[in-house]
């Protein structure tokens, strides 16, 4: 809770290191408060289940999860 109050007000830090492309867009995860996270052409921003999700996404290459 502590770390999801602490990215509401500084903001997501994305984890460079751990970026994958899931066949239509990068993907990570926020290094604070674990968020998915999509890179749009606005920048980095959560994933959103209703508005991202659709069949032609891949799975994590070593993990298998969706988000």
């Amino acid at each position: 809770m502590l770390r999801a109050a602490l990215c509401a007000v500084a903001g997501h830090s994305i984890d460079r290191h751990r970026v994958w492309h899931d066949g239509t867009s990068f993907r990570t995860r926020c290094r604070t408060c674990s968020q998915p996270m999509i890179r749009d052409r606005n920048g980095w921003r959560k994933f959103d289940f209703g508005m991202d999700a659709n069949e032609n996404r891949g799975t994590h290459p070593v993990t298998g999860e969706v988000a």
